[in-house]
């Protein structure tokens, strides 16, 4: 039998199911050892390789190779081997070739300048705009930048890791990249890695399919750092190899008290398909959220966006984009780089008017996606009030700030009258929805319960 023309064929074959990526990562360097009494031995570069055959292709291998032989097949096991000049086989612009045999000497790379192509310096990872001095604490976020800042003071002792998780565009890449220039500020000398879970996937993915070598690089890019910093790590779940990976690296600098920040748009137990032991290991830190920010903070991140662009904007503009995007700070952000952008290119002031007529479609379909419907369905939902007693005639104490809170939000985010809450509500005179939304109004500044109520019941109408 020639093996070579056999694993050529079989290669044929499994690159007809499989995708480029998936073929190309895989199958490289690949070959036939040996063939004896239906068992096959596979040559593979890497532990990284044979383990992630064994676990997915396997069936698929035996299944192409039985298609070559007429022999029935019992056994495919796999070596960790380098194949002979004669036995390389190049996977090339989607073709399996036999390359032939090449006496001519290689030069070979240097070392350094491999790892060097490969993975940048550590500490390049950072945005220098990310910082600690410009990101606008408010009550969303306070306990997360408060366990940041620990971080930095205590790494590898206070939380270790430090899980931060909320939806996007609420400033936890921002917090996370503070973490790192702030360490750094302490002490240039440290090794600081940011990376998204993409590039971690990606690197492994590398590093497994070009040799013991990249292996080892990837060691030690990731396991020789003080701070390793890892966004959206929830795409690591479903991906075996690269979770075992990720345990080990994530055991290696925990032993060795170096610090670990995570994030991710959910709590470690929401990612599914994320191994049990490394929900267990995220949940062993301080796990901390970041909400939709209030009004006071998001005008506070409209002024310090203005100033930091040197342009004075009157504060019925900051209130008008603040009132009206709300779901998240990069989306508010937007806003207001939009309404700069479109007065300057037509070289008008930026007044109230104008971002009403900048923004006002953004505005109208927001206000359209908020119901009347979704609000009294929130707020029956938090407080587990069936919703027959919410907009009912009954004035127990459970029911009154639950119902005044209904009323404040369907005046302020539905923009609906008096009269029409009255209606919404069961059919309430008019004077009775005016002092319910005045009582909020009041305990808003007063009362932190009733605050934090309506922050949490607010988000989960805008995460709708």
């Amino acid at each position: 039998m020639d093996l070579i023309e056999t694993w050529r064929n079989t290669l044929g074959e499994l690159q007809i199911s499989l995708s480029k990526a998936n073929f190309e990562t895989w199958f490289k360097n690949t070959f036939i050892i040996e063939y004896k009494k239906g068992i096959f031995i596979i040559g593979v570069p890497t532990f990284f390789v044979e383990d992630w055959l064994k676990k997915k292709y396997l069936k698929e291998i035996q299944r192409a190779l039985q298609k070559q032989i007429e022999e029935q097949i019992s056994v495919v096991k796999f070596k960790v081997a380098d194949p002979k000049p004669e036995q390389r086989i190049i996977i090339s612009h989607n073709k399996v070739i036999h390359k032939p045999v090449d006496n001519t000497p290689s030069q070979p790379v240097p070392a350094q300048e491999t790892v060097n192509i490969i993975f940048n310096n550590k500490n390049n990872t950072l945005n220098d705009d990310y910082r600690f001095e410009n990101f606008v604490i408010g009550p969303s976020n306070q306990l997360a930048c408060a366990a940041a800042q620990a971080v930095v003071k205590k790494p590898g002792q206070m939380y270790n890791p430090l899980y931060i998780y909320g939806d996007s565009g609420l400033g936890k890449t921002h917090l996370m990249q503070a973490i790192g220039q702030a360490f750094l500020q302490n002490d240039p000398t440290k090794q600081v890695l940011y990376v998204s879970s993409e590039t971690f996937i990606n690197d492994f993915i590398s590093a497994v399919s070009s040799g013991h070598g990249r292996a080892k690089d990837f060691k030690d890019r990731y396991r020789n750092v003080d701070l390793l910093l890892i966004d959206d790590i929830q795409f690591l779940s479903t991906k075996e190899s690269t979770q075992d990976e990720f345990f080990h690296t994530f055991n290696h600098l925990y032993q060795n008290k170096k610090q670990v920040v995570l994030t991710s748009d959910r709590t470690p137990k929401e990612i599914k398909g994320l191994e049990l032991r490394l929900k267990t290991r995220f949940e062993g830190g301080m796990v901390t959220d970041i909400g939709i920010p209030d009004l006071e903070t998001r005008e506070a991140i409209l002024r310090q966006k203005a100033r930091r662009n040197k342009i004075e904007i009157e504060n019925s503009v900051i209130s008008y984009i603040a009132e009206n995007i709300k779901s998240s700070v990069r989306e508010l952000e937007g806003a207001l780089i939009k309404v700069i952008a479109i007065c300057e290119l037509t070289n008008s002031l930026i007044t109230i008017e104008k971002a009403r007529e900048v923004l006002g479609n953004i505005v109208k379909e927001k206000k359209q996606l908020i119901t009347p419907e979704l609000i009294i369905r929130e707020v029956h939902k938090y407080y587990r009030i069936p919703i027959e007693e919410l907009l009912g005639k009954k004035r127990t104490k459970e029911l009154v700030m639950p119902r005044q809170i209904t009323m404040y939000l369907l005046r302020h985010e539905c923009n609906l009258s008096f009269p029409e809450i009255g209606r919404e509500m069961g059919g309430k005179d008019h004077s009775t929805i005016m002092h319910g939304c005045s009582k909020v109004q009041a305990c808003i500044s007063s009362n932190h319960q009733i605050k934090d109520d309506l922050q949490v019941i607010k988000e989960n109408i805008f995460n709708k």
